[in-house]
């Protein structure tokens, strides 16, 4: 526990549960007192779980995220008892494991006064102390005393004599019994398995035993080597407790999350990241993250504008029951003059979400008139587009660049001085970069990555392995102030490499800036880091290799074009937000991605939240920020409101000390209040958005934003950026003046509210390009046919475009099924209406079987078991998808026969020999009820698909 933690006061014991309440296979269970219960315990009922706190009951199936669990679990009933549990992946709502027990934690609470420290609820033993524990528990006590003072409330703090009562059961345990010591880094050397073997087997004469550990893969990996190293088996373990049992002179591997060796009285425990350096696995992801997040905000629901291929803009009211009383459902959509449209839920692949302000956009008419001139001129563009980029991808096969490969024994003593772990999706973009530098083509990869998700530290990999392979890099940063930080940061990762590091800003003295130029010109400076001035005419490079752009959405067009240069440098582009033309790029394959979505250890999401201005919500949220030992942000869009705001906050909060910084200060004041407040003097930045890019303050977790509504949505995401970096939950408080700002820009500071999430910049990107449109990829516009037909479509339409000019079909058509049954998701099976519907689109936009098997295996892991409607459904999605195979637009099947009617009015079906021409079709005449006629319909396709006349036969 933190010294903060021991000071708190806490409920007693008693008002909690002697034993979390635990579930396990066959526990017989009542989904309606389970969900009363749930929510005594502080639980939130939610349609999709996906954040701990919250449950969803859906008939017979359950899904919950315990709150003191790392993942959501589903629990299966039948005859009301548990038939299953398993947990899922809160982003795919796939399974990922069975459960055997579920224990489930309090999600809050209770109501109770808090008289005990945490001790009371804890068995006593033996309790450990470092060296400021004591030190940081005092110091809450007596912050909480003085804000209790203020406020004439009650201390919440434990007083010492109540610490003392609860620690007198407890023994004082002594550091010197956990004593280990470092071993050295194998990886650094040219051979690192003889390294190990010269440092081990001293050790292993002794009677110490040897454990390797790391992820699976990399055990898999090092078992043999260490065997034939040792010249002995290693043995696999099962777990830590094992060890006790090998004799002495052993070695075991066994499969644990530990990156770093250590060596103590009878252990020597080697890492694999020991002996593998960066090219170990430390944690081991799916890999899958950056997929998922490339389809945020693609989910259609009611209320949203859609475009229909076909007749273009219109909006969704929702779901409405078939005419005839069954299952199937149509979409119903608004159109022109409150025109009504009823689709069958088998063509909502036909639908794609309209990003952009609704009351910027008319509707178009129920005939597709309006539509179709649009369609037109759209389609054009595109399929220009489409040929520059092929003959783009074209010309860029035949640039040659640098192949960067640096020593690797340097470069692993480089990596070595990171001190955390690599998240899996850095570990990803750090070896895409490296994969990249040595291909002999040049490099053109943004990485996007949540603020403070550890992209600075892909900028130092890269600037690595170029410079230690005796190239230059420019690291391009768009203000002064992250600048200086990337500057002290690269000079302290650098230190012991002999590469030299420089900077050039404002900042620079003329002397400083005279000594930079004569070292990139002659060679002795690896590295530069500044402004866009570092491409300055002036300035000359002795061997440049790689070009670093960080917050590229900060620098226009121009001074991009510059920073890229020549077309055979290697290209580094890093963003929280990318500008919707740079991520649409990236999206149609200009340039490659990597996307840094796994957080960092204890990183928490940013409550964000929508208010409008009050003095005394102003006042405990500021007062309660440093009763906690942090600092606040306060931000304004304009110099001018500086003044009345530094008055307002001087007068509800007078004992905070205040800093200032806006962009009219000299540059040299700007960054001494910065660098002041980030060491730790001030409570209280008052600042414009001149401190969104760059600043890390660990301690402040609090942002107030004054008229957010005068802020962009990239921009807002930055600043949210500055709080809740350390292991504390930040907050972001939006204050908007009521009723004096436009829908469209309510809409914009919900979708900031509504992505608070960790790892939300890509999502607030997406949307953010889903309103605001991207402009030419191909050229420097930010307005552009996306803009008109929405991100999604326009999407699906370059790719079918890109096909074309391949001479390949492009596929922008979609069979018409007549099959006369009920198919559908019904709602008592899933309730939610936009969940079905969104499933609707998914379903109706597969391409293959392959595709299909795998939602209809996802449907069965997160609703149960498929009910009739929704086989049928599966069924007549996997028709369509034959029926698009084989060529055939209109499907039509009754209880005597079958017609075909093929896109091709020339194709000849005579090979299938039941099949007979009529009027442009091709018929089969059969009596079939409905079931039946569905798994013949399905097997008459698949025989075309192969041309197979048995099967035509059996059909």
């Amino acid at each position: 526990m933190s010294g903060e933690g021991a000071a708190r006061l806490y409920a007693n014991p008693g008002a909690f549960d002697v034993a979390p309440p635990s579930l396990r296979r066959g526990d017989q269970v009542n989904p309606v007192e389970f969900a009363t219960h749930m929510e005594r315990l502080g639980y939130v009922a939610d349609d999709r779980v996906d954040e701990p706190g919250e449950v969803a009951v859906r008939g017979e199936v359950i899904d919950i995220f315990p709150a003191d669990s790392g993942l959501p679990a589903r629990i299966d009933i039948a005859d009301g008892h548990i038939v299953g549990i398993r947990h899922y992946d809160a982003a795919s709502q796939r399974t990922l494991e069975p459960c055997e027990v579920l224990e489930i934690g309090r999600a809050s609470e209770p109501e109770s006064h808090r008289h005990v420290t945490i001790l009371a609820h804890l068995r006593p033993g033996r309790i450990y102390f470092s060296a400021k524990a004591e030190q940081r528990r005092k110091r809450f006590i007596r912050l909480a005393t003085e804000a209790s003072a203020s406020s004439a409330s009650a201390i919440d703090a434990a007083s010492d004599a109540l610490w003392a009562k609860d620690l007198a059961p407890w023994h004082m345990g002594d550091q010197g019994a956990f004593a280990v010591s470092s071993i050295p880094r194998f990886g650094e050397e040219r051979s690192p398995l003889a390294a190990l073997k010269r440092f081990a087997v001293p050790h292993l004469q002794e009677g110490k035993r040897l454990l390797l550990v790391g992820s699976e893969r990399d055990v898999r990996f090092l078992r043999p080597k260490f065997a034939k190293t040792f010249q002995t088996a290693v043995e696999p373990i099962e777990s830590i407790a094992a060890v006790e049992a090998l004799s002495p002179n052993a070695i075991a591997g066994l499969v644990a999350p530990v990156t770093k060796g250590a060596l103590s009285a009878t252990l020597v425990l080697i890492a694999a990241a020991d002996v593998l350096g960066s090219r170990a696995l430390s944690n081991p992801g799916k890999g899958g993250a950056a997929a998922g997040l490339a389809h945020a905000g693609s989910d259609v629901r009611a209320g949203d504008l859609v475009v229909h291929e076909d007749r273009g803009v219109g909006r969704v009211l929702g779901l409405e029951p078939a005419p005839g009383g069954s299952d199937a459902e149509m979409i119903a959509l608004e159109y022109a003059g409150g025109a009504r449209r009823l689709l069958p839920s088998q063509e909502a692949g036909l639908l794609w979400r309209y990003g952009a302000d609704a009351e910027a956009v008319r509707l178009d008419k129920l005939d597709g008139s309006t539509w179709s001139k649009r369609r037109g001129t759209i389609d054009e563009a595109v399929a220009q587009s489409a040929r520059v980029l092929l003959q783009l991808a074209l010309e860029r096969d035949t640039v040659k660049a640098a192949i960067i490969e640096p020593d690797s024994a340097a470069y692993e003593r480089f990596v070595s001085t990171f001190a955390f772990n690599e998240t899996a999706d850095q570990a990803r973009a750090i070896q895409s970069v490296r994969d990249d530098l040595a291909s002999g083509r040049p490099m053109d990869r943004l990485v996007i990555g949540d603020v403070g998700y550890g992209k600075t530290e892909i900028a130092l990999r890269a600037a690595a392995l170029a410079s230690l392979a005796g190239y230059q890099v420019i690291l391009a940063a768009p203000t002064t102030v992250l600048v200086r930080q990337h500057l002290e940061t690269f000079h302290r990762r650098f230190a012991d490499t002999g590469i030299n590091v420089a900077a050039l800003s404002r900042l620079s003295t003329a002397a400083e800036k005279k000594a930079a130029k004569e070292g990139l010109a002659d060679g002795s400076i690896g590295i530069v880091i500044g402004t866009a001035s570092v491409m300055a005419k002036d300035i000359r490079y002795a061997k440049l290799g790689l070009v670093i752009i960080d917050e590229e959405q900060r620098f226009g067009a121009a001074d991009k074009a510059k920073l890229r240069g020549r077309a055979d440098l290697h290209l580094l582009a890093m963003s929280a937000t990318p500008i919707p033309r740079t991520l649409h790029r990236a999206m149609i394959g200009l340039q490659q991605m990597s996307v840094i979505a796994s957080p960092p250890a204890r990183r928490q999401p940013i409550r964000t939240s929508l208010s409008s201005p009050d003095d005394a919500m102003i006042r405990t949220a500021l007062l309660r920020e440093r009763t906690r030992g942090g600092q606040s942000f306060v931000v304004v869009p304009r110099i001018e409101d500086l003044a009345s705001i530094s008055a307002r906050l001087a007068r509800i909060v007078p004992d905070l000390v205040l800093i200032e910084a806006h962009g009219r200060m000299p540059v040299a004041a700007i960054d001494d209040a910065m660098v002041r407040f980030g060491a730790g003097q001030g409570d209280v930045l008052l600042a414009t958005n001149i401190i969104e890019a760059g600043l890390d303050v660990p301690r402040a977790n609090t942002m107030i934003v004054w008229r957010a509504d005068r802020f962009g949505l990239a921009q807002l995401h930055q600043l949210r950026g500055r709080v809740g970096r350390g292991n504390r939950r930040g907050q972001v408080i939006l204050l908007t003046q009521p009723g004096a700002i436009a829908e469209r820009t309510v809409k914009r500071l919900r979708t900031l509210a509504t992505y608070d999430r960790l790892g939300a910049g890509f999502g607030i990107s997406a949307a953010d390009l889903d309103q605001r449109g991207s402009g030419d990829p191909l050229a420097d516009t930010q307005a552009g046919h996306m803009k008109l037909i929405g991100v999604e479509l326009y999407q699906h339409l370059f790719e079918a475009a890109l096909k074309e000019a391949r001479g390949k079909d492009a596929g922008l058509w979609t069979p018409e099924l007549n099959l006369g049954c009920a198919a559908g998701l019904p709602s008592d099976w899933i309730p939610d209406p936009d969940i079905r519907l969104g499933l609707y689109v998914r379903l109706s936009r597969l391409v293959d079987e392959t595709g299909l098997e795998a939602m209809e295996e996802e449907l069965t892991d997160r609703f149960g078991p498929l009910p009739l409607a929704a086989e049928r459904l599966v069924a007549v999605t996997r028709i369509a998808i034959l029926a698009r195979a084989a060529g055939i637009a209109r499907v039509d099947a009754g209880p005597a026969a079958i017609a075909l009617t093929p896109r091709d009015a020339t194709a000849d079906l005579s090979d299938c020999p039941q099949l007979h021409r009529k009027d442009g079709r091709w018929l089969l005449k059969q009596q079939s009820d409905e079931a039946d006629r569905l798994v013949k319909l399905a097997t008459l396709l698949e025989s075309l698909t192969t041309l197979d006349p048995q099967e035509c036969s059996a059909a």
